[in-house]
């Protein structure tokens, strides 16, 4: 009798570990430029602040603004708490948005730990992995040793 998908466990566990360490560097590149480590910061002035989203707790303020300085650059969205008129720090993050820069106390913690979710999930996933495929190997070895 033949054992087929050898492997297919192991590599399945082992796709799911790098999606949970991209998730790991996503989270943590955000949590950099949130906290002004990472990203180019600009001031932004907010034109227009509004509500949107809703339903389960999703709503939020989405303001609108231009970058000071940059007379080129179009109106730019960011998710803040803000009013109209006022200028707040924001950074450009990885991939091409703004975030406004908070420095406090909070979210240095909440960029410390929220990396630290997926990193775990992603050591266990990775585990699973490397046991799964020496499962694999101890039965490929079992069968090859009894002529199968």
């Amino acid at each position: 009798m033949r054992m087929k998908g050898r492997g297919t466990a192991a590599m399945a566990w082992g796709v799911i570990a790098l999606l949970f360490v991209g998730a790991t560097v996503g989270v943590g590149a955000l949590g950099l430029v949130r906290l002004g480590l990472a990203g180019d910061e600009v001031r932004l002035r907010l034109t227009h602040c509004r509500l949107t989203g809703g339903g389960r707790g999703d709503s939020h303020l989405e303001c609108s603004g231009r970058l000071l300085g940059d007379v080129r650059a179009g109106s730019v969205m960011v998710r803040y708490d803000g009013r109209q008129g006022e200028v707040v720090p924001a950074a450009r993050t990885p991939w091409g948005t703004f975030e406004v820069l908070d420095r406090s106390l909070t979210s240095w913690g909440t960029a410390v730990l929220s990396p630290l979710l997926p990193l775990t999930a992603a050591a266990l996933t990775a585990c699973l992995a490397w046991r799964s495929g020496r499962q694999d190997a101890r039965r490929a070895g079992r069968s090859a040793a009894w002529g199968r």
